[in-house]
Order: structure tokens, then sequence, then C-alpha cells
């Protein structure tokens, strides 16, 4: 398994050739098997349109592990902060790699949890007009 938090990871080169970066990656050598997970946060009016962008954004890559002879699966997941949705992509995925009953009903409620959480955060932040911008390397400001 690799995941791309806040460290630039490259997709196992086994697997295929690509500048691409996705959210995680779990794969079986034995299998041949891979997962390309990508998380979006789309508002809930539109995740049907940010499922596709995100397919369509890693439909070469898996093409190309398909033809080094892997199983791809690409797995866009939808998390929405408006009350804690969270699309039935991600149930899917975890039925696939068999996280199934218990254990899916309590990661599910944690995704919700941690949802709920951050919209809350947005808006206790919703009246501050400026924010640093992410990674700047002097002191830019963005204003909301």
């Amino acid at each position: 398994m690799q995941v791309d938090l806040g460290q630039r990871q490259n997709f196992p080169p086994e697997i295929a050739a690509t500048n691409l970066r996705p959210d995680l990656v779990l794969w079986s050598k034995a299998s041949r098997r891979v997962f390309i997970v990508e998380l979006t946060v789309p508002w809930e009016e539109a995740v049907d349109k940010a499922f596709e962008r995100k397919k369509l954004r890693y439909a070469n890559l898996s093409a190309e592990a398909e033809d080094r002879g892997w199983k791809a699966f690409m797995h866009p997941l939808e998390v929405g902060l408006c009350r804690g949705f969270v699309a039935s992509s991600t149930t899917r995925l975890l039925k696939e790699v068999g996280v199934r009953g218990q254990a899916q009903r309590k990661t599910v409620k944690e995704l919700v949890a941690a949802a709920v959480r951050s919209s809350h955060w947005l808006w206790l932040k919703r009246k501050e007009t400026v924010w640093a911008a992410h990674g700047a390397s002097s002191a830019t400001h963005t204003q909301v």
C-alpha cells in the first residue's frame, strides 16, 4: 500500500510508468491486482461529475497496467463535507478489498465523522478573510 499524504510518492514502476500520483495505491504482486484510489470531496450535487472526471484522469494508467498483465481497478471515492456524505463508491471499494460487515460499518462511520468535523471546522473559519497559501515560501495570502 502506498498513500500520498504530503510526501511525493511515485507510482510503483513494476505496474506502470507514470507521473500521476493517486491518493492511494493498493497492489498485490502475487495476484497482480492493483487498486488505484483517488479521493474527491465534491459538493453533493456534483458527485457524478467528480466521479467521471477522476475515472477519466486515470484511464490511461489503468490501461497501461493491464497491458503489463495487471488487473487494474480505478476507484474514485467521494466524501462530501456537507452532512458527512459518503458515496456508495466507498462501500464498493471496501467490499472489493475484503472489508465487510462490522469493520465496513465502522470504517464508514469514521469517514462520516471525519467529514462532519471538517465541515464544522470550515464553518467556524467562514468569516476569516485571509488564509495563508499552502506551501508558499513567503507571506502570500489569498482572499476568501
